[in-house]
C-alpha cells in the first residue's frame, strides 16, 4: 500500500470514533488557523483535507452569507462526519465532498483562500499540491495552513514511542514543515509570497491518563501505537503512562503544551 492509500485508510478506520472523546485539540488549532487565515466576507474558501469537520464552523462564519466554502477529504468516512457537521449546524454556506488535497477540484482562479488545519504533511507530494493551490488561487490569494512545532509536551512522548518500534527508522534530511525556513522556502520555490508564519502554543487538557490513551486511539494516533510491535505495545504503554504521571496535576488531569505553527502566504 502506497504513502497515499494508507493515509486514507487509516482515517476511513478513524473516522466513526474520530476526535470524538471530548477533548478541545483539533478544534482550537482550526479555530487559530481560521482567524489567522483572515477570511473576508462573501469569499470562496476551499478546505483541504478538512477531516470530521473542525475549521469548517469558523471559516462558515468568517465568510458569512455571501460566502462559500468547500471541505474536501480523501477519506469518505471523514466526508461523512464532514457532512453530519454542516447539516447539524445548519451551514447553508458550506459543503463537503471526497476530493484530494494534491489535485484539489477547482478550476484556475476560482478560489480567495485555501486552508489546510494540520493537513500538509500528510501529503506525499507536497509540490504538486502547492503547484496546484497556485492555480486555483485568485492572485493574491491566500494559503493558510498549520503544522506541528517543536520542543513541547509531545516531543518526549514521541521520542518515547519511537525507543519501542522494532526497528528505528534511518536518519533523513529535515522535512520541509519541521522549520520555519523550511516552510519558506518551499512556498517562494512554488511563486508563494507575503509569507507570515507565526508560532503558537495551545494547552490540551486531558481528565486522566485513560482519557489521553483513549484520544490518541481515536486520531492519526494511531498509526503511532500501531507500529509498535504487539510483544511490545504494554512496555510502550506502561513508559507512556509513567511519563505523564510524572506530570499529571493532583487530580490526575493533564494538560500538555502542543507547539503549533500558522503559516499565511499570498498567491503570486
Amino acid at each position: 500500500m502506497d504513502r497515499k492509500s494508507g493515509v486514507q485508510a487509516l482515517f476511513d478506520e478513524l473516522s466513526e470514533t474520530y476526535d470524538s472523546a471530548g477533548i478541545d485539540f483539533f478544534g482550537q488549532i482550526a479555530r487559530t488557523l481560521v482567524e489567522n487565515a483572515r477570511l473576508r466576507k462573501g469569499s470562496t474558501v476551499l478546505d483541504v483535507g478538512c477531516g470530521a469537520g473542525a475549521a469548517l464552523s469558523a471559516a462558515s462564519e468568517a465568510v458569512g452569507t455571501n460566502g462559500r466554502v468547500l471541505g474536501i477529504d480523501l477519506a469518505a468516512g471523514m466526508v461523512e462526519r464532514a457532512q453530519r457537521v454542516v447539516e447539524e449546524l445548519a451551514l447553508n454556506n458550506t459543503r463537503v465532498e471526497m476530493g484530494d488535497a494534491e489535485v484539489p477540484p477547482t478550476q484556475p482562479g476560482s478560489v480567495d483562500a485555501i486552508i489546510a488545519s494540520l493537513v500538509l504533511f500528510f501529503l506525499p507530494n507536497i509540490d504538486l499540491a502547492l503547484d496546484a493551490y497556485a492555480r486555483a488561487l485568485v492572485p493574491r490569494g491566500t494559503l493558510a495552513f498549520s503544522t506541528f512545532g517543536a520542543d513541547d509536551d509531545w516531543e518526549p512522548l514521541d521520542q518515547l514511542l519511537a525507543s519501542f518500534v522494532s526497528e528505528s527508522p534511518h536518519a533523513e534530511a529535515e522535512a520541509w514543515f519541521e522549520s520555519s525556513a523550511g516552510i519558506s522556502s518551499k512556498l517562494h520555490a512554488h511563486g508563494f509570497r507575503e509569507v507570515s508564519i507565526q508560532e503558537a502554543t495551545h494547552q490540551v487538557d486531558f481528565p486522566s491518563v485513560a482519557s489521553f490513551h483513549e484520544w490518541t486511539w481515536s486520531t492519526g494516533w494511531r498509526a503511532t501505537w500501531s507500529e509498535i510491535p504487539p510483544g511490545q505495545r504494554r512496555a510502550a504503554k506502561a513508559a507512556v503512562d509513567d511519563f505523564l504521571r510524572s506530570r499529571a496535576r493532583r487530580d490526575g488531569s493533564l494538560r500538555l503544551a502542543t507547539a503549533v505553527r500558522y503559516t499565511r502566504a499570498e498567491n503570486g
